[in-house]
């Protein structure tokens, strides 16, 4: 093989490469790599989700992951009648870094044509995330920010979604996510969030999620973004560098660069494992806040009480 047809896209044969695809050997002209992510994105919807008279909530951090599901989704409903997508961002309240997100989602919205809504968790749980990390210190509780972040922004998103009759909720992650989350509960034995992580939850409670970027790695998804020249939001979160995620991360991004494809091994074999895992579906309403959980304290409002605070 000449070195000019290395150079070439592996795909239409024509164009110059721009990106080597190292656990496929494929060469990508930018035509056909953003062909390729909107292909990939779509299979992973299934074609059977892709139909008229849906409502999908977003939620939109103004990050690279979350506008570039945004891009794709609104890409593929298109020609797709009576598609209701919408974007929701949630203000955590953290200082300095939140509201920068959120300037680059609505600019999104704005440009896309798509309507959005902002919540907070100021309204929700009375404090902003700022203020509950002050008052653990204070209170000298071990309290894990993302941990506390998570469950709240989860709780968040799932009521609006509720409250938009939504078919489904559209969460912004990647092939990398999806691999940390999975060994995170492997290495700590929790198989009830390893069954939940793979599932749908099967609760009216809960509505369903789409993660239309879960085939995609991130640095594809990085690609993707400036390719198609969304201005997103770059900062990393000021709490992500203390997270036990930042640890497991590391791992994997160690082993990807050793063996390609270690990503998309570890969800693969995960994706076989779950089929033999039961989920539980123990639902109930939270006697605090009237919201849904898997026990009569919901465990947004289990953290908060730890810290002797009632919502």
């Amino acid at each position: 093989m000449m070195m000019a047809d290395i150079m070439k896209c592996s795909l239409c044969k024509t164009n110059p490469k721009i990106y080597y695809q190292r656990h496929s050997g494929l060469n990508f002209c930018k035509e056909c790599f953003i062909k390729y992510i909107l292909k990939r994105a779509r299979k992973t919807i299934g074609r059977k989700n892709i139909t008229k008279d849906m409502t999908i909530i977003v939620g939109l951090s103004g990050g690279k992951d979350s506008l570039v599901m945004a891009h794709v989704l609104k890409e593929l409903y298109k020609p797709i009648p009576n598609t209701r997508i919408i974007g929701v961002m949630v203000d955590e309240g953290i200082e300095g870094y939140r509201k920068e997100g959120i300037t680059h989602a609505i600019e999104f919205c704005e440009e896309y044509n798509m309507e959005y809504k902002i919540a907070t968790f100021k309204e929700t749980v009375g404090y902003n995330l700022d203020e509950i990390v002050k008052i653990a210190k204070e209170k000298n509780v071990n309290l894990n920010p993302c941990t506390f972040c998570g469950v709240i922004r989860r709780k968040i998103l799932n009521k609006v979604s509720l409250n938009e009759n939504a078919d489904y909720l559209a969460i912004g992650h990647n092939l990398d996510d999806i691999a940390q989350a999975v060994m995170m509960n492997y290495i700590k034995g929790d198989i009830n969030k390893l069954a939940i992580l793979g599932k749908d939850a099967g609760s009216s409670l809960f509505v369903k999620r789409m993660k239309p970027l879960q085939d995609i790695p991130e640095h594809e998804v990085l690609l993707f973004a400036d390719l198609i020249g969304l201005n997103y939001h770059k900062d990393p979160c000021p709490y992500s560098s203390i997270s036990y995620r930042a640890e497991v991360s590391d791992i994997v991004e160690n082993l990807e660069k050793k063996h390609p494809g270690t990503s998309y091994s570890i969800v693969s074999g995960f994706k076989k494992l779950i089929e033999h895992i039961p989920v539980e579906k123990n639902m109930s309403i939270c006697k605090y806040c009237g919201e849904a959980g898997s026990s009569e304290i919901c465990k947004s409002c289990a953290l908060l009480e730890n810290l002797g605070i009632r919502v």
